[in-house]
């Protein structure tokens, strides 16, 4: 299918998704549609990840011979669940870390190999986005010892689980700050939809090094009926 053919059951199959997602416009405490000062709609988060992954969808489905509304329906369904945000950085130089490491009878740095040493992660409330909504904050810290010459390939993975144990959503990144050893952090944020409030959650996260994991985190979370979320302990 062309581009140009693709575009008339792509608008359709936004629009079955927009109605499937449930309607997109943000609304004013009397029901009433917010306007932008032009005059247009103003159009929520959950609406603008699901256009984004119902477009996605419909064009996967159709280079695939597959139906565009279906494909644009599952798309969107998924654009609302990830709310995704990652980053990560190098902290500390490869000379501190192996220093502070180079006593140790447990974890000294091997010669020939950079390998992972530490691994932890805080979960926190984040700072309300620009429509209010309330996000989980993920920071982790990793610490990477040796002399190898060869960098690992290093990924990180998240997964959340409701209340039954049943995955919600699941999400690998590569750290891609990793150029050897060293002190990295990562940085994630995403959010839940409404329906999760007064429920509780686990959320994992686990380090992965050339394609072993070396250690996983996990915390149970709350979402209060106001939106906050409280970290209630760590899972066992």
């Amino acid at each position: 299918m062309s581009p140009r053919n693709l575009q008339r059951p792509i608008a359709a199959a936004v629009a079955i998704a927009f109605l499937a997602t449930s309607t997109g416009c943000a609304t004013n405490p009397d029901g009433s549609f917010k306007k932008n000062e032009d005059g247009t709609f103003v159009i929520d988060d959950k609406a603008k990840g699901a256009l984004i992954g119902a477009a996605a969808g419909c064009a996967l489905a159709s280079a695939t011979g597959s139906d565009c509304a279906k494909g644009a329906v599952i798309g969107a369904v998924a654009g609302f669940l990830i709310g995704w945000y990652f980053e990560s950085k190098k902290i500390a130089s490869a000379q501190q870390v192996n220093k502070e490491y180079a006593s140790s009878k447990t974890s000294a740095p091997p010669r020939k190999d950079v390998v992972p040493a530490s691994f932890s992660t805080q979960v926190k409330e984040a700072p309300p986005d620009a429509s209010g909504q309330k996000e989980i904050q993920l920071t982790s810290n990793t610490d990477m010892i040796g002399y190898g010459d060869k960098v690992p390939q290093v990924q990180q993975k998240y997964a959340i689980y409701d209340e039954n144990n049943k995955l919600v959503e699941e999400k690998t990144e590569k750290v891609a700050a990793v150029d050897g050893a060293g002190r990295y952090q990562t940085n994630s944020k995403f959010k839940l939809p409404a329906s999760a409030k007064g429920k509780t959650y686990t959320v994992k996260t686990a380090l992965v090094s050339n394609n072993k994991t070396y250690k996983e985190n996990s915390y149970k979370v709350a979402f209060a009926d106001d939106g906050r979320v409280m970290v209630l302990a760590m899972a066992n």
